[in-house]
């Protein structure tokens, strides 16, 4: 292609709908309008079919730097191909217009920032699922030699606003290591809010995969947050920002360990390529184990661990809050839906997961918080049914004949809570969890006396930040509604063990099953729960804390109910029990009291014990 020069009074020319470019293109709107460039939607005028049109701007049309970009666009779409890297058709220098124009793809579709900003913040999921295809189509590029270094919600377009179908566009600052042309010198290549911090001059201001690595963890933290993390408003803040790996409490548990992963300062601490990422994100298992263990305290961020340091002088060259590419915000609306995308709505509380994933919760800092300031309604046994004061209209009444309400009814204290075992080979047992040593005698003798039989005591001690869950599954015990049965394949199990086990008599039921922590935090196993031929439900899941000496308490609890809960689908990771069980109690009770749970007590052990806390 000759070199021309762009000089005179078509460079100043509006691009307006029905220009006709290079003969082929029929303009018909503006999509989009950048730093460089504008994005058109135009039409094939021999096929009817739709394109998109990058046309560089009047203003820049001289530029030498702009138009190297637009050929290196050109030439790094030309060479790839993949459903999820925009589709590349032509590029042209239009004589009518004397300016460079690129033709691709046209998608119908939100980007995905619009769709965030439509439709909420998109579940953990989708947004595994999102990893897995954009790391796929950029492993390709990478193999090219291509990074794209400007990764953000708005260069993620969604077909048919489908997650699934997600596309990068925007590659007008890829930078290739076998292209000649020359880069935007001093100008800053990639949104502010999701640069690595190479991209910012440190760690030798080498500009690789791991820059792309590292920019897609931290877009999609700001998907499943609804709003991007801080990451500085200033090139010095934003240095210190990327110190450590960011603070991400509250993400999904099961992707935060691949996003901490990701974003280590250091790009050789990162995932080695494109196609790790992709791998971890169908299989958590790949993920190193340190990324499963709480990487900052109970107090936010303040001291959290780094595994890299920033080193070099800091860069401060036209550091921006906007792309250099082309592409911008859109200006108008995208094309009318097909398919009207539904809005936010209710998840279901039982997600299910393939057979046998393993995954390991970061189980944040481990400060302990009191107990809830309303212990559950205890009562002595006199027979017959008793309303506590406090669940008398919303709560159905308690059968103190049944063993369960004879259990739930005798008054231990608060942060008591005694159970029949229903299954294995303590079937029969009671089992009692208490922040203090129990004097279980005197319910043995009772319960001798109304149902004839003096069952062993199984005895475990929780700390007191775990009491809420105990006084929760106390309150419920004993009702209309019969409780689940939850099973452990074992009493105890070591730092990385695996934790398994099976919910039983949950049919035609929502369940939730969940986590409590030694600290009291709250974390969603639900997604772990596998159907089985029989009706039950089996889960497992990695397990892991850091700098642990000795043997902590951790509970899980099923909870079924006749109807799905909102409640525990607004819960961020690791929220404190005392806090969250009331409001889902409070939900239950309005509706009509149709719930009950059973509770579950293992240890978690360092690597060379396996001591069980003894009452």
């Amino acid at each position: 292609m000759p070199e021309v020069s762009l000089q005179g009074p078509l460079a100043d020319r509006v691009v307006e709908a029905g220009v006709l470019i290079n003969n082929n293109y029929r303009i018909q709107r503006m999509l989009s309008a950048g730093g460089m460039g504008e994005v058109y939607k135009a039409e094939n005028v021999f096929t009817g079919d739709p394109v998109a049109v990058k046309i560089v701007l009047p203003s820049l049309a001289s530029d030498d730097g702009i138009i190297q970009l637009f050929k290196r666009e050109a030439r790094i779409l030309g060479q790839l191909n993949d459903s999820a890297i925009v589709r590349y058709h032509n590029f042209v220098l239009d004589q009518g217009l004397n300016r460079y124009c690129l033709i691709m793809e046209y998608i119908d579709g939100n980007t995905l920032w619009d769709q965030v900003d439509s439709y909420g913040p998109i579940p953990g999921d989708a947004a595994l699922h999102l990893i897995g295809r954009l790391s796929e189509g950029l492993a390709k590029a990478h193999a090219r030699g291509v990074t794209h270094r400007d990764l953000s919600p708005d260069n993620v377009m969604l077909r048919g606003n489908r997650i699934e179908d997600a596309v990068l566009i925007d590659f007008g600052i890829a930078r290739a290591v076998d292209f000649g042309e020359g880069t935007l010198a001093g100008r800053f290549a990639g949104k502010f809010k999701y640069v690595s911090p190479e991209q910012l001059g440190h760690y030798g201001g080498e500009i690789g995969p791991a820059a792309d690595i590292y920019g897609m963890a931290l877009m999609v933290s700001a998907v499943l947050r609804g709003k991007a993390l801080d990451m500085g408003s200033s090139a010095v803040e934003a240095v210190e920002a990327r110190r450590g790996i960011p603070d991400l409490s509250g993400l999904p548990h099961e992707i935060y360990p691949l996003l901490q992963y990701m974003l280590e300062p250091d790009p050789r601490a990162r995932p080695a390529s494109m196609e790790d990422v992709a791998l971890m994100a169908e299989d958590p298992t790949r993920i190193p184990l340190r990324y499963r263990m709480p990487l900052w305290g109970g107090q936010g961020g303040g001291d959290r661990a780094t595994t890299g340091a920033l080193t070099g002088p800091i860069s401060v060259h036209g550091v921006e809050t906007t792309s250099d590419s082309p592409f911008g915000p859109a200006t108008q609306p995208v094309e009318p839906q097909t398919a009207e995308p539904q809005p936010r709505r209710k998840l279901p509380l039982v997600p299910l997961a393939a057979a046998g994933v393993l995954v390991a919760l970061a189980l944040g800092g481990w400060m302990v918080l009191g107990r809830g300031d309303q212990p559950p309604p205890d009562v002595a046994v006199t027979g017959g049914s008793e309303t506590p004061p406090d669940a008398a209209m919303v709560l159905p009444a308690r059968d103190l004949t049944t063993r369960e309400g004879f259990l739930a009814g005798y008054d231990l204290g608060a942060c008591a809570h005694v159970q029949r075992v229903a299954s294995g080979l303590d079937a029969g047992k009671l089992a009692a969890v208490a922040d203090r040593v129990l004097d279980t005698e005197p319910l043995v003798d009772a319960y001798d006396t109304a149902f004839g039989t003096r069952p062993e005591v199984i005895a475990s001690r929780i700390d007191p930040a775990q009491c809420a869950a105990a006084d929760f599954v106390r309150t419920l015990q004993g009702r209309a509604e019969p409780p689940p049965v939850l099973s452990l394949d074992a009493p105890s199990l070591p730092v990385g063990g695996t934790v398994a086990g099976r919910v039983r008599e949950a049919q035609g039921r929502s369940i939730w099953l969940f986590l409590v922590a030694a600290d009291g935090g709250l974390h969603d196993l639900s997604s772990r729960l596998v159907p089985q031929a029989d009706g039950s439900f089996t889960f497992s899941f990695g397990l892991a804390l850091q700098d642990l000496t000795a043997a902590s308490p951790q509970l899980i609890v099923a909870l079924a109910s006749r109807s799905p809960l909102v409640a525990p689908t607004t819960i961020a990771a690791a929220a404190p029990v005392a806090t969250v069980l009331p409001q889902v109690l409070d939900e239950i009770t309005k509706a009509g009291g149709f719930a009950a749970a059973d509770l579950a007590f293992f240890a978690l052990t360092p690597p060379d014990t396996g001591t069980i806390p003894e009452n």
